[in-house]
């Protein structure tokens, strides 16, 4: 019965320059938002509104990160018009039916890029996830009362399992089966996770190039919740390119950007072309004027001790992990010192694989092994450049580089790390200097 009043409390007009909203049962609210002030439209369809053939939309107008103001259950035809309206208005055009009908078109004419469902499911493959065993874990954790006692306690597995007669008379071919099988199985839920989690999030994936209004991209994806934004191409501040060593070995990549653009969940790198060829993601960068590295582009290698100071640190900690473990909890335990040599090594490869280089034009920056990412930024779109040092960089006269990008992460920002401090100076002097000649 309360939802029911505020429902019917709730209304909104959309005059030729604004919208207006007002809400609230007892405290009412009214609220103005120009059009000129809105920087992003997004639609979102959950199951139950695309079933009902309605749609959610969400204003967002830089005010504060998030949305600025959702208009929840409107038709559908409603919302696109909406969209539409606002995004037309924003590229100075009035209101005309042709471009109506161009919006149409757009259902009939090829898709800048899609993905059918054998190419979600390469897709899938390649998102390997522990998920579901998370989920699992979550429910064992809350209905641990259904559990044995010490059902998560390490000791008491390694002193049960000694105990078990039945164990006892397999033969170590057995065992030695029966732990592969685990482990299989645990690849085999991984698997299966990440094929899951693709389907659900990228089914009937299609990116359409946008003509009328202001030029963008317009993505639709969902299996459960079906999303429609478009993003800007003058909102797009840099592109994304991951992959993999498996990956990239058969020619499968993930575009993304980075914009100003937000989404209903609030993500700022959006998924352009999730598992596309280096020919498909071309023809979607030329739209954004960002270019591919080329053949003859030279990168420069960070210093070595990116590697070798973080292969110390883990060193040291897993000695006495082990020494630990192997005292008070079982003497095999000290084992887990040989975790370094793996953990080392992946070390060294994120090394040799992290790099830059810099054009009149671009900046790109490569990082990780295991999850390859190559940004690649326009001059233009770099806002700030930070040269910092750790205590572990002054006796090696290093640094690390941050650019500061519009839209950007920053729980992840773009770094250049290990440099000489030199060379950090004269990094940040070019950045700037090529930007103002750009």
């Amino acid at each position: 019965g309360v939802t029911a009043l505020i429902w019917s409390r709730f209304t909104y007009q959309v005059t030729a320059r604004e919208i207006r909203i007002k809400s609230g049962l007892l405290n009412r609210n009214n609220r103005s938002i120009p059009f000129d002030r809105i920087q992003d439209v997004s639609l979102e369809q959950k199951l139950l509104s695309r079933l009902l053939g309605l749609a959610t939309v969400a204003l967002e107008t830089g005010s504060g990160g998030g949305e600025d103001g959702q208009l929840d259950a409107l038709a559908r035809t409603d919302a696109e018009r909406l969209r539409d309206t606002i995004r037309d208005y924003k590229a100075g055009l009035q209101e005309d039916p042709a471009l109506v009908d161009a919006e149409r078109t757009i259902e009939g004419s090829p898709p800048l890029f899609a993905m059918d469902n054998r190419r979600i499911f390469i897709a899938g493959l390649f998102n390997f996830s522990f998920v579901l065993l998370a989920v699992l874990g979550a429910l064992a954790q809350n209905f641990d009362f259904l559990l044995p006692d010490g059902f998560f306690d390490p000791r008491t597995w390694i002193d049960a399992l000694p105990e078990q007669e039945t164990i006892d008379t397999f033969g170590s071919g057995i065992r030695f089966l029966g732990a592969l099988a685990a482990i299989l199985s645990l690849i085999t839920v991984g698997f299966v996770s990440g094929i899951v989690r693709t389907f659900v999030r990228e089914y009937n994936f299609r990116l359409d190039q946008v003509d009328t209004g202001q030029p963008g991209f317009r993505r639709r994806r969902g299996l459960f919740t079906l999303t429609d934004m478009v993003m800007p191409i003058h909102r797009v501040q840099a592109a994304i390119l991951q992959t993999g060593p498996v990956r990239e070995r058969f020619g499968w990549y993930h575009l993304k950007f980075t914009s100003l653009a937000g989404d209903a969940s609030g993500e700022t790198d959006h998924s352009a072309a999730p598992c596309a060829r280096l020919s498909e993601i071309d023809p979607i960068l030329d739209e954004c004027t960002i270019d591919q590295t080329s053949p003859d582009l030279a990168f420069q290698s960070v210093d070595p001790a990116f590697w070798w100071r973080g292969a110390i640190l883990i060193w040291l900690l897993l000695t006495a992990v082990a020494v630990g473990n192997g005292l008070f909890v079982h003497i095999g335990l000290y084992a887990i010192i040989l975790l370094a040599i793996p953990v080392s090594w992946i070390q060294f490869l994120n090394w040799r694989h992290h790099q830059y280089a810099l054009t009149d034009s671009q900046l790109y920056v490569r990082s990780g092994w295991w999850r390859r990412k190559l940004t690649i930024l326009p001059l233009p779109k770099v806002q700030t450049v930070d040269i910092s040092q750790t205590p572990f960089d002054h006796p090696l006269d290093l640094a690390t580089v941050t650019i500061g990008i519009a839209g950007g992460s920053s729980m992840t920002p773009l770094t250049i790390a290990a440099i000489p401090f030199h060379n950090a100076l004269n990094l940040r002097n070019a950045l700037f200097a090529q930007q103002n000649q750009t």
